[in-house]
C-alpha cells in the first residue's frame, strides 16, 4: 500500500495497461511502479507553474489537467486538457529545463508521479525497458510537435487575411 492506499498490484496493472509503458514485460512495469510516488490534487490547484524547475513525469489515474501557458492578451491560454492514462511533464525527464507550461488540476485528480533520478536509475538498471520507455517518449513528443506544428501553420495562414 502507498499514501493514499492503491494496491501496488493494482498500480502495475493500471501501468501496464498505459501506453506509455505497455511494451515493457511485467517484471519491468512491476520495478518501476515502486519507483513512482502518488499525489492528489483539487480541482483548479497548481501542479506546477510555466518556468517552474522541472523533474518528473507524472501519470494521470484518474481526472483531468489543464495545461496551460501565459498569453499576453488572454493572460493564459489552454492547450489541451489531459484524461485519465496520459503522461505531462515528460520533457524535464529528458532535458534539465524549466517547465515550457501550466499544469492544473481541472477536476479532482490522482496522479502518479516519477522523479527523473528514480527514472534514470532504473534505465541503467535495464536499459531494454529504458530504451522501449524512451522510444515511446519520442513517439508522442513527435506527435505533439506535429500537432504544434499544424497549429502554427493554420495561424499564419489565418494571420494572412487579417
Amino acid at each position: 500500500m502507498t499514501g493514499m492506499g492503491i494496491d501496488k498490484d493494482i498500480l502495475i496493472d493500471i501501468l501496464k495497461n498505459l501506453g506509455l509503458f505497455s511494451e515493457m514485460n511485467y517484471g519491468a512495469v512491476k520495478e518501476l511502479a515502486y519507483l513512482f510516488s502518488e499525489r492528489v490534487f483539487q480541482a483548479s490547484e497548481t501542479i506546477f507553474e510555466e518556468n517552474d524547475a522541472g523533474d518528473s513525469l507524472l501519470v494521470i489515474l484518474s481526472g483531468e489537467v489543464r495545461i496551460t501557458q501565459r498569453a499576453p492578451v488572454s493572460g493564459e491560454e489552454t492547450l489541451t486538457v489531459l484524461k485519465k492514462g496520459d503522461f505531462f511533464g515528460e520533457m524535464a525527464l529528458l532535458e534539465d529545463l524549466p517547465r515550457s507550461a501550466t499544469a492544473i488540476a481541472h477536476c479532482d485528480t490522482f496522479i502518479m508521479e516519477i522523479s527523473r533520478q528514480r527514472f534514470l536509475r532504473f534505465v541503467e538498471k535495464d536499459p531494454a525497458s529504458g530504451v522501449k520507455i524512451l522510444i515511446t517518449l519520442a513517439r508522442s513528443l513527435s506527435a505533439r510537435l506535429r500537432e504544434a506544428d499544424n497549429k502554427i501553420k493554420a495561424f499564419v495562414n489565418l494571420s494572412q487575411w487579417v
